[in-house]
């Protein structure tokens, strides 16, 4: 089977909106281990959709659209892909209810336009859309293909698709696939695939690499008859990347969810231990990153924000002369400050950070990008030295994660 996906709106290609949905969808597609050899942007003309429907059908199985359901004029993507598949568009009552009662949940008042949207080919199977007001469709086009329309907002095409056509498409494709995720921060991609580059040559289970900031992802599919048959072909997997790459990977799972944050705070509540944070250059982001998480209030006690070198003194009591003798950006200030936060909140770990983000105050001994985490526990307070790069905003969220990833890894350490 193989998919291509068409993005719907003229919104996009101007730039006005960023397209997280092909992202979205080509992540579960692979998950589900099929094909995708294409993709399409087009704007909300009728013969150019017209002809990015003939194109798609030329050379995919399925194909998935996202956008253009709404019930204005512009909204053309289940007309135009009817007129394709030379079907006519008739009135849908159990839609008509499905928009009703999305009306009726947003307190808000149906205008006529709206039934538009109950409008689609005699044979098509009905999506029920939870958090908007538009269906999404399956409709055959003959030959063994179909459209899927999904709504354009990611928060209404996301559950969509994992409700009703991520089960839709496995039934279709008659096997069970099954992915596991390997989240990874401490190594980078190049040496990530050098150590794995033969587990990535495999067919069956597939193991594929993709990268954020800081961290590589590793996806690993398994394509059995049963879902027993695919955890039995993913568990070698995942014995064999653990040992090669080691503690570099900080989260296993099943979905391509989890962040540093929420394994932090895994760690934290699994051990009972709790957190306080002391932040110069972050200025209160490792904090926020950690109240993210849900239950983040069971561990987290609190945080200081101590911008200004008065702020680490008055507020977390780091001696001025500590100061004066090694600049206020250094191994002995962030130690400092992750004393002070554990002593002054009564918290079993503590984690600081002070450096320079940029764009300006370095120097050639302390260029922009040096920066010094502090760790504190009952049992020994240390510094960890970095030296980043790019911009403010990359050097400042870097910084978050490698606090994150020093706060799991002293947990797990002391704890072992």
């Amino acid at each position: 089977m193989t998919a291509e996906i068409l993005c719907v709106g003229t919104e996009l290609l101007m730039g006005q909106v960023l397209n997280t949905n092909a992202q979205f969808i080509s992540r579960r597609l692979a998950a589900l281990g099929i094909t995708q050899h294409y993709q399409q942007v087009v704007g909300d003309n009728d013969e150019r959709l017209e002809q990015a429907y003939r194109l798609a059908l030329s050379r995919s199985d399925v194909v998935i659209t996202s956008g253009g359901l709404g019930p204005t004029v512009d909204d053309i993507t289940k007309r135009i892909a009817a007129k394709v598949a030379g079907k006519s568009l008739v009135f849908f009552p159990e839609a008509e209810k499905m928009i009703e009662e999305r009306f009726s949940q947003f307190h808000r008042k149906m205008t006529p336009n709206n039934q538009n949207q109950a409008m689609f080919t005699e044979d098509t199977t009905l999506l029920v859309n939870r958090h908007g007001t538009a269906p999404g469709a399956i409709v055959p086009m003959g030959a063994g293909k179909v459209v899927i329309h999904l709504p354009g907002p990611p928060i209404e095409l996301e559950p969509m698709f994992r409700e009703s056509v991520e089960p839709y498409l496995a039934k279709q494709s008659g096997k069970v696939l099954l992915s596991r995720y390997f989240r990874i921060f401490g190594m980078g991609e190049s040496e990530v695939d050098s150590k794995l580059q033969d587990l990535e040559k495999n067919g069956n289970p597939s193991l594929s690499p993709y990268c954020s900031l800081g961290e590589v992802q590793l996806r690993a599919t398994a394509c059995a008859n049963t879902e027993k048959e695919a955890r039995d072909m993913l568990d070698p997997v995942e014995k064999e990347v653990r040992t090669r790459l080691g503690n570099v990977i900080y989260a296993v799972r099943d979905d391509d969810g989890g962040s540093l944050a929420v394994s932090c705070i895994e760690s934290l509540m699994k051990y009972k231990k709790t957190i306080a944070t002391a932040e110069s250059l972050t200025g209160g982001l490792i904090s926020a990153t950690l109240v993210e998480v849900p239950g983040a209030s069971n561990v987290v006690k609190g945080g200081f924000v101590t911008y200004q070198t008065v702020a680490k003194t008055m507020l977390l009591g780091v001696p001025e002369q500590t100061i004066e003798e090694h600049n206020v950006v250094s191994a002995e200030v962030a130690r400092r400050m992750a004393e002070g936060a554990r002593e002054k909140l009564k918290v079993d770990i503590a984690v600081s950070a002070t450096g320079l983000a940029g764009p300006g105050g370095g120097t050639p001994d302390r260029p922009v990008g040096t920066v010094f985490l502090g760790i504190s526990t009952s049992k020994e307070t240390k510094a960890v030295e970095l030296h980043l790069s790019g911009d403010r905003a990359r050097i400042r969220q870097l910084t978050v994660k490698y606090a994150l990833d020093c706060v799991r890894k002293q947990i797990e350490a002391e704890n072992a």
